[in-house]
């Protein structure tokens, strides 16, 4: 008889992932399902991703979900906490939704205590309009050009 060592968390779905080759996404979906199997909770979790790249991760997490506005996924998770305070509830954000338009709201939700977890996925872009700088990408030191170069306006 085999012994299985590795099978898919019971908290993904079978859909397979769309996300683009290198994206951390994948890997932290597993990540956080594997947890939630771990901890048993897979009937009492509930998560909330708002737009970007995370609103796909409905497809994949084999727990209930809601989809937030731009960066007001805290303040649905607080709402869904605080109607349902026996749930785990978690949000899924990527760095251009909670570093940028809701670092607002995620500030509020800590200074108020609120008892839901967040997954902060920071890729330092924003992937889905194209990869253009996101608040969480480093800044990069540009050299200055060599002695005799002129650069152009």
């Amino acid at each position: 008889m085999a012994k299985i060592i590795f099978k898919k968390p019971e908290a993904l779905t079978d859909k397979q992932n769309h996300y683009c080759p290198g994206c951390t996404h994948g890997v932290i979906h597993r990540l956080v399902a594997e947890v939630i199997d771990d901890m048993g909770i897979r009937d009492n979790t509930v998560g909330v991703c708002p737009v970007g790249c995370s609103v796909f991760a409905y497809d994949y997490f084999n727990v209930d979900m809601f989809q937030a506005s731009h960066g007001r996924a805290p303040a649905v998770a607080t709402g869904i906490k605080r109607c349902l305070p026996d749930r785990m509830v978690f949000t899924y954000q990527g760095d251009g939704d909670l570093a940028s338009i809701g670092s607002a709201e995620i500030v509020h939700a800590a200074a108020r205590g609120e008892k839901i977890s967040t997954i902060f996925v920071n890729n330092a872009i924003y992937g889905m309009t194209g990869g253009q700088m996101a608040p969480t990408t480093l800044p990069v030191r540009r050299q200055p050009p060599a002695p005799g170069v002129e650069i152009g306006n």
